[in-house]
């Protein structure tokens, strides 16, 4: 059975670009716009790796992530930001992963890989 990522990201273009990367790698994958919709899927999908944007409307990255972490039956679903926003967000532990817009298919995918493993 191949691993599942949830991709939080609210630009339509991303989503899509990311869906087809994981899938074209094997990957299954379910999508969010938003903090909010991003909260919903991760309780109700349970992916193994959650891709994460940090600014989206409604509940954005950080938001989404104090959220997950609070919830003992997530908590521990790994992350890797792929955001434009600039430097980390001091609500995310250092062992997150960044990887910065436009996106680098091969960090992104080596990344993947590992945490994956």
């Amino acid at each position: 059975m191949s691993k599942k990522i949830l991709i939080i990201d609210d630009d339509p273009e991303i989503l899509v670009y990311l869906k087809e990367l994981f899938q074209d790698n094997g990957y299954e994958t379910v999508t969010a716009s938003n903090g909010v919709q991003g909260l919903e899927k991760v309780r109700a999908e349970r992916p193994d790796l959650i891709t994460l944007d940090m600014d989206m409307p409604e509940k954005g990255g950080t938001l989404f992530y104090a959220g997950m972490r609070q919830d003992e039956s997530v908590r521990e679903i790994p992350v890797i930001v792929v955001s434009g926003v600039g430097p980390r967000p001091p609500a995310l532990k250092k062992g997150v992963p960044v990887v910065s817009k436009p996106i680098d298919n091969g960090k992104l995918m080596q990344l993947v890989d590992e945490v994956l493993k």
